[in-house]
């Protein structure tokens, strides 16, 4: 039983169909990268698994259930997201800001438990910001906030795990260690990665989909990301070149 499957899955923007007729299936120890140009619907079709936007038409099942007629106290055990942006109004520490994510395990209480703060505070060390644990996420930089985000959706450790952009705001070295960190959660979770960047797909996804405007690609990421599909997905030239971190495509 697969973690995720969509059947028939048709997502919309306004008038204009952003995907058409979408059969996947996703399941632990796969991470999938979904690609395509700006505009496509990477965000809308990852909105629409977590229920903040309506299907156009078709199912998003999680094991086996339509998502439609789950209670949101299940959906938050089950999937979770990290959104491209981090939008705070208020002044909060930033341990509570992680805290917030344990909610769905402590339906009933009022109060944090002392294994909601260990999870959460070993969430903050993954990401390599324990040591910003109370400051005030007002005071942090973009990339240290998507990276606070992105240490709630650990301790909150949903079967299925939605990243809309999680590289954004950072440098290249954090790039690589938290699609290295994001790796290791496929191991248990499956996980689904919005990217706009081809070399980290193809470095670290197990699998891939390709949007592009009335089609699209998926299977196993060696199988998806090629020079042919590419060029039609993206309106580009590329050239591939091979080397001991794996394929290295050009666009141009």
């Amino acid at each position: 039983m697969s973690v995720l499957r969509t059947e028939g899955l048709c997502i919309q923007a306004g008038n204009r169909q952003l995907v058409r007729n979408l059969d996947w299936e996703v399941d632990r120890g796969q991470l999938w990268c979904v690609l395509g140009k700006n505009g496509v619907g990477k965000t809308s079709l990852l909105h629409t698994i977590a229920s903040l936007l309506p299907p156009g038409a078709g199912k998003v099942m999680i094991e086996d259930r339509n998502i439609a007629a789950m209670p949101a106290a299940t959906l938050a055990l089950k999937r979770g997201m990290l959104m491209q942006d981090q939008i705070d109004s208020f002044s909060h520490k930033v341990i509570d800001t992680v805290l917030i994510s344990r909610t769905p395990y402590r339906m009933g209480r009022s109060w944090d438990s002392e294994s909601d703060l260990a999870i959460s505070s070993a969430a903050l060390q993954a990401v390599g910001l324990q040591h910003k644990s109370d400051s005030d996420v007002l005071h942090l930089s973009g990339g240290e906030r998507q990276r606070v985000a992105l240490a709630a959706l650990l301790a909150q450790a949903p079967d299925l795990m939605l990243l809309d952009e999680p590289t954004s705001h950072q440098d290249v070295a954090q790039q690589l260690a938290v699609m290295r960190l994001i790796k290791k959660q496929s191991e248990a979770h499956a996980v689904i990665v919005n990217c706009h960047d081809i070399q980290l797909a193809s470095r670290f996804a197990t699998h891939a989909l390709l949007l592009a405007p009335d089609r699209f690609w998926l299977g196993p990421v060696t199988e998806v990301l090629k020079t042919e599909t590419l060029e039609i997905a993206f309106d580009c030239r590329f050239e591939v070149v091979s080397d001991p971190m794996g394929n290295r495509f050009t666009a141009y």
